[in-house]
């Protein structure tokens, strides 16, 4: 169910700093007839083969990527064949830029080591989920289509915390005073110890969490003898324990979403300047977010507008289109879970048939490979136009974030490698 699988989302990365969105309850699908003619107008089907896709409804789409600047790809993550729909979409847009819901230390590594041949299975084993959602194969083979295309990657997160050892290692390395740089590896490698020790049992107990506010002055401290870009590492450090910490805490839960959205809409605005230059029009620009983020308006979360919103307005201040796309599976399994000893502990399965937010989509995807794509947009504009009734506020939510809903039959879990 997308309310389980999405709430494990929410786990992965709002209370485990891997946050998408929280979603509503469930509710009856819209009976109303004019929804369902247009529903059945505007449903394309697609054709599945790899990272190769054909039929009616990816030429809709292609038509649309070449017409657009931007794109916005929200999933739900851990599915496998979401990877290479995004690599099929990169393939018509050739972006110059591809936007990831991972921190700009985990951008580099990423781009160094998709440049290398194979997996990085030694780095995986040093420093597990080090590379976020890119610690699974398929992401990392999609990052390594996308360093193949010369596409820049690019991290809009708070700092990951899965890999403190490689964060704090870094800072060892920019820091001048060795006793500092010995003092900081020592601490990257028990905090590491300590979160491969409660991963896969109790990721509440990650190092995130339990960091004190004397432990965070004394980062502070240190940081003050060193280079402005140690402290600046050291500042982005204490605001995503900040951001994470709150995060778990029933009154500040939603301040620290905000909190978090707003980081990466600042963070999205500081990278821009490397790829585009004053009074020149926005490069072209690949996303790839939980779905929650990904909206062209107000999101499912208490009507935040998020990173969608933010590259929807850069787009249409130089008249140009981003194009929101959600996509997400029927059913089948997805990866949710750290197990770093049995990584089969690591796949769930799931059914969306009952989520409100995308439930008439399901009901109308019949059972098979072949995957369906509605266009929104007909159903978008009847709602402006007050020719639709739709009770449920999540649907409604839905159908005005996104251009076209994609849903796959059944999907299987991405591999942890």
């Amino acid at each position: 169910m997308l309310d389980s699988s999405l709430r494990r989302l929410a786990r992965l990365t709002a209370v485990v700093a891997l946050a998408a969105c929280s979603l509503p309850a469930r509710a009856q699908a819209p009976a109303d007839t004019t929804f369902q003619r247009l529903l059945r107008k505007y449903q394309f089907p697609l054709t599945q083969a790899g990272t190769q896709f054909s039929g009616p409804g990816w030429e809709k789409l292609r038509q649309d990527i070449e017409k657009s600047q931007v794109v916005l790809v929200g999933e739900d993550h851990g599915m496998a064949q979401i990877p290479g729909f995004t690599q099929a979409v990169a393939q018509v847009l050739k972006p110059v830029v591809f936007v990831a819901e991972i921190d700009k230390y985990q951008a580099r590594d990423l781009t160094q080591l998709a440049a290398q041949p194979g997996l990085p299975v030694a780095v995986e084993r040093q420093y597990p989920m080090g590379l976020s959602f890119y610690s699974w194969a398929e992401e990392f083979e999609l990052a390594r289509a996308l360093r193949g295309q010369n596409t820049a990657l690019v991290g809009l997160e708070q700092v990951g915390f899965f890999a403190p050892g490689r964060f704090y290692a870094l800072l060892a390395e920019k820091t001048k005073n060795k006793q500092s740089a010995a003092y900081l590896r020592q601490r990257g490698a028990a905090y590491q110890a300590h979160n491969q020790a409660v991963m896969s049992t109790d990721p509440g107990q990650l190092m995130v969490y339990r960091h004190t506010p004397a432990t965070l002055d004394s980062l502070t401290a240190l940081a003050r003898q060193e280079s402005p870009e140690v402290q600046r590492m050291v500042q982005e450090y204490i605001t995503s324990v900040h951001i994470n910490q709150t995060a778990i805490q029933p009154r500040t839960g939603l301040q620290s979403h905000q909190d978090r959205v707003n980081l990466m809409r600042r963070n999205l605005l500081a990278e821009l300047p490397a790829y585009q230059k004053p009074g020149q029009p926005l490069p072209k620009m690949l996303f790839k977010f939980g779905a929650g983020h990904m909206g062209r308006g107000a999101s499912f979360t208490a009507g935040v507008y998020d990173v969608g919103n933010l590259a929807l307005n850069l787009a249409e201040m130089q008249d140009q289109k981003s194009l929101h796309i959600f996509i997400i599976g029927k059913q089948g399994t997805q990866n949710s879970g750290f197990n770093l000893q049995d990584f089969s502990k690591n796949v769930a399965t799931y059914s969306n048939a009952d989520t409100e937010m995308i439930r008439p989509f399901v009901a109308a995807t019949p059972a098979g490979t072949t995957w369906q794509v509605f266009d929104v947009r007909p159903l978008r504009r009847a709602l402006l136009r007050d020719q639709l009734k739709i009770s449920s506020s999540a649907l409604v939510t839905t159908i005005m974030n996104f251009d076209y809903v994609v849903i796959i039959p059944e999907t299987t879990a991405s591999r942890n490698f």
